[in-house]
């Protein structure tokens, strides 16, 4: 019997789950209620068989194995852990030394965290919490605390979350994850530091504060002042001062060169803030160090969507996978949708568990305009993780790119996507959405609202400064308002795209057609993109200059032949040379900002 429980813990410890698992079958066979086995090892025996069906997936047996065992535990330790077996014998000795564990309550809380884990991969929340805080403080290990944050933040329990997340930092201060959730739940910079070792800790004593002299007041040892530096970093962004986490993440990048984190993390403030092209140039970055990356592959592929222009296939490395992307289909889009082509098949031949590689693979269906597939690979990434930040941002830009018939019901349903995504990180993406969103249900009162929020939170960037000249622009007395708002957001940024669309939008609504080239035709020479020509073919078609309106059409369709608008267009200019008056109706929703083209600039 010993021999099968140490040859089932080996094969456990290889993560050779199947062969444990029959392994395990036997052993829990010959350790029936009518043999010579005490309470204490039978509990063993189960805890180990259900650890081969974890490995297995098969979390609803082991749930019911790990419950046998506690109730065997309970009995063991009302009975002061005596066994049945022979005085002196090894499994005397070894069920001793466990039946201390459970009277001193280590055993049991090991496991509660057993079956708390799970139910979390049952997606049942409500009973993992509790298992976790029926264990006392003074026997909750670093893994224990690090998930019952998990669930109190996913909750919504921020308070306890703070608490829980602290206690991992006091086990571990290089509990990294924690240092990220605690920045995200409003700890200042100072307050965390003063969590931190004033001199590193000893890999063997993770919390303590290290030996011999300790540092002076304020001071940190210089091998642990990087850590205070990412803390800072994480503090700022959390509090959108963006420019000083950038420094701050730059300062770490000189220390650490090709550090794919770092440059993940600054991709995500500079696309948190509108920056597409700074975004796209530490992603890429990231792709050159690690090809196999996958975490925040999702926000570049957002990007990428919001850039289908030539430029989009910047020369990447490309991994030598062999993956069957044939279900994904071809690519649309152009360049950029053969880059996200790649991209999905990379990501989904090496990390098809992660929510990324499925929010990746619904934005080239997004590129191809496959709303239906899209929405399908989304709610898949979704269901892998329901608080996924990029996939509540995709499939937002789903509903939003719906048919125009269902435009009022969908776009409700997409604001409610955006609200929950605001819930969990203030993005300027998010901005646009629930802008955008409430702009066709519609609701204006809500939508200035929104877009204010927007100017407040960065108030540094021409985008957000667009989105209340968007906001403006749907009210007849206010155009000249609008005018001058996208007029001001060019003086902060000359090459801000929404600006730039939305004034030329302001010209061409009050009859300014050439006003509205000039400013198109200006932006054109720093974003050939698909958006920007098939801009300029509806104002050329407003002015009745339709050679001018074909040609930047057709040039829009060469550069991502799925583009709608420039389709719809090139319809109408046909209707209109065959003596037809066109569709006026649909000519002015193709010029109202928003309605077209890339949702996130």
């Amino acid at each position: 019997m010993d021999a099968m429980r140490e040859n089932l813990a080996y094969l456990i410890d290889q993560r050779l789950y199947e062969s444990a698992e029959i392994l395990g079958s036997f052993l829990i066979s010959a350790a029936g209620p009518g043999s010579e086995v005490s309470a204490i090892s039978r509990a063993e025996n189960l805890v180990l068989y259900a650890d081969a069906l974890f490995g297995r997936q098969e979390y609803r047996r082991a749930l019911n194995l790990y419950r046998q065992a506690q109730q065997l535990c309970k009995v063991a330790g009302h009975a002061g852990g005596s066994t049945r077996t022979v005085p002196g014998s090894p499994a005397t000795v070894a069920s001793a030394g466990l039946g201390n564990a459970i009277q001193s309550g280590s055993y049991s809380a090991g496991v509660r965290l057993r079956v708390a884990e799970c139910y979390v991969a049952l997606k049942e929340v409500k009973p993992a919490l509790t298992e976790l805080e029926a264990v006392p403080h003074r026997l909750r290990s670093l893994r224990l605390n690090l998930l019952l944050a998990r669930l109190y933040h996913s909750s919504s329990y921020d308070r306890a979350a703070l608490a829980a997340y602290k206690e991992c930092l006091r086990q571990c201060p290089f509990a990294m994850e924690a240092l990220a959730a605690v920045a995200q739940l409003g700890l200042s910079a100072k307050e965390t530091c003063a969590l931190l070792p004033q001199q590193e800790p000893l890999p063997s004593t993770p919390s303590s504060r290290g030996g011999g002299k300790a540092a002076g007041a304020g001071e940190v040892h210089e091998s642990c002042r990087w850590l205070q530096k990412y803390v800072e970093a994480q503090a700022h962004r959390t509090a959108n001062e963006n420019a000083a986490s950038l420094d701050e993440y730059q300062q770490l990048v000189s220390r650490f060169p090709n550090n794919v984190h770092l440059h993940l993390h600054m991709g995500q403030v500079e696309a948190s803030q509108g920056r597409n092209e700074e975004a796209m140039i530490h992603y890429q970055k990231a792709r050159t160090l690690d090809p196999f990356n996958i975490s925040c592959m999702d926000d570049y592929a957002l990007l990428l969507l919001s850039r289908r222009s030539p430029s989009s296939s910047s020369a990447l490395p490309a991994p030598n996978l062999q993956v069957e992307a044939g279900h994904l289909g071809g690519a649309g889009g152009g360049a950029g949708g053969v880059e996200l082509k790649r991209l999905a098949a990379e990501m989904l031949g090496v990390g098809a568990g992660r929510a990324e590689a499925w929010v990746v693979a619904a934005v080239l269906w997004m590129s191809k305009g496959e709303r239906g597939s899209a929405m399908a690979y989304v709610e898949k990434a979704l269901q892998l993780d329901d608080h996924h930040f990029p996939a509540l941002l995709a499939k937002g830009a789903i509903l939003l790119h719906a048919d125009r018939s269902e435009t009022a019901a969908v776009a409700a349903a997409a604001a409610a996507i955006f609200r929950r995504a605001y819930t969990q990180k203030q993005d300027l993406r998010v901005f646009q959405g629930l802008v955008r969103a409430y702009l066709r249900i519609p609701k204006l009162k809500e939508a200035i609202a929104a877009a204010r929020e927007a100017v407040k939170a960065f108030p540094n960037s021409a985008s957000a400064l667009s989105l209340l000249g968007e906001v403006y622009l749907q009210h007849g007395d206010s155009r000249d308002k609008a005018r001058k708002v996208f007029e001001a957001a060019l003086r902060m940024d000359s090459r801000c795209g929404a600006a730039v669309t939305g004034l030329a939008d302001a010209h061409s609504m009050d009859g300014r057609h050439a006003a509205a080239v000039d400013v198109l035709e200006r932006h054109l020479a720093v974003d050939a993109s698909d958006w920007i020509h098939v801009k300029l073919g509806f104002v050329h078609m407003a002015a009745n200059r339709l050679p001018d309106a074909l040609h930047h059409l057709q040039t829009a369709l060469s550069i991502n032949p799925s583009n709608e608008n420039a389709k719809r267009g090139l319809n109408r200019i046909d209707k209109l040379l065959k003596g037809g008056d066109g569709d006026e109706e649909e000519e002015e929703a193709s010029l109202q900002y928003g309605t077209g083209g890339p949702l996130f600039e």
